[in-house]
């Protein structure tokens, strides 16, 4: 069960400049957090690492905002471009009479609360939709948002590995008459929006870096269900049917203003994959990491002890988006270990459900 710019010039990674911060903790409806810098662009092979030059703005002025979509799902705005990775909405049960997972459960898409959310936070087509991995607390909902009436004539790129890709296929996507794109990555690409114009030389709106990351370990050191695709199966029907099919993370670096990185599907990552970078922001996912050594503290040091990090997957995913009980399911045991792995260095800034907040 489930429970990120390209080098300007090669050299070492150097350290990131300060980011600064106006956040008061756990509060960020309307709370500000300021970058003074992007991060180290990095590739796959940590072979190269740059940075932009600096351009200050004051606190909570970036332009960059986040909002929270439960469980691993996240929209991140700027200068009217809006990407979205792992929006899964409906968080249907997934246990059994006897409390346990029971992966024989058929899905469930619940079209009232998507509505909603589309009608009323959701308010744009984004222009990516990034995909950790296939389960269905990532990827059961992305059908029906791309034929939602609010997304279908949008052209939307949806990054994937091909395992994602296949499910998404044997689920209608992209739907016939569609716009929409799915893209195999793997880990390693470094995708700039927009395109570049031909036969011209321009600087892109922003970037979209993938990693290859791990999946959460918990209890037993694995995770249910496993596998890979090398063709589209059967309609999905059941939760089993929704394979992880390898995990991935991203970088979005919005020119040189500020870098998130998102390691927010699971609780897990491959250190080796994402060393050299440093990201201002991380979206880390929180919970769900028994077997995993030392993760939070790892993550940390690793990634350069970013100076805000924003904890990830750690509700109940349950509880309906609508219910005001659901701000109470978030597991604030989590957030306080990872404040203490982050230290004095890093801001650990505690989302609330569909509440966008200012970087």
């Amino acid at each position: 069960m489930s429970d990120q710019q390209p080098a300007a010039v090669p050299r070492r990674p150097s350290r990131r400049g300060v980011l600064r911060t106006g956040i008061a903790a756990g509060a960020v409806g309307g709370t500000g957090i300021a970058a003074a810098s992007a991060a180290d662009a990095f590739s796959g092979d940590r072979a190269t690492a740059a940075r932009p030059a600096a351009r200050r703005s004051r606190p909570g002025n970036s332009g960059v905002r986040l909002r929270w979509l439960g469980i691993a799902g996240w929209e991140m705005t700027f200068d009217g471009h809006r990407v979205v990775i792992d929006p899964y909405l409906t968080r249907q049960g997934f246990t059994g009479a006897d409390g346990k997972p029971d992966m024989t459960r058929k899905l469930e898409v619940d079209h009232r609360i998507i509505d909603r959310v589309l009608r009323e936070h959701l308010t744009g087509a984004p222009e990516f939709l990034l995909l950790t991995h296939g389960h269905w607390d990532h990827l059961a909902d992305v059908p029906y948002l791309l034929e939602h009436p609010a997304w279908r004539e949008a052209e939307i790129t949806v990054l994937g590995s091909e395992t994602h890709l296949h499910l998404l296929t044997a689920m209608g996507v992209p739907g016939k008459g569609r716009k929409h794109r799915p893209a195999v990555v793997s880990g390693g690409e470094v995708l700039r929006h927009p395109l570049m114009p031909p036969g011209k030389q321009s600087r892109p709106d922003y970037t979209v870096e993938v990693v290859r990351s791990l999946h959460s370990q918990v209890g037993g050191y694995g995770f249910d269900p496993y596998g890979t695709l090398t063709a589209p199966p059967a309609r999905p029907r059941t939760l089993n049917d929704l394979v992880e099919g390898g995990t991935l993370g991203y970088q979005v670096t919005v020119g040189d203003r500020l870098s998130v990185m998102f390691l927010s599907g699971t609780a897990n990552f491959a250190a080796r994959e994402v060393s050299g970078a440093r990201p201002d922001v991380l979206v880390l996912g929180a919970s769900g990491h028994a077997a995993v050594h030392d993760y939070f503290e790892r993550a940390v040091e690793t990634l350069g002890r970013p100076r805000v990090i924003v904890p990830s997957h750690h509700d109940d995913l349950v509880t309906p988006l609508d219910d005001p009980a659901v701000h109470g399911t978030a597991d604030r045991a989590a957030v306080d270990r990872l404040r203490k792995a982050a230290g004095s260095h890093s801001r650990v800034v505690s989302p609330r459900h569909l509440e966008q907040f200012e970087l």
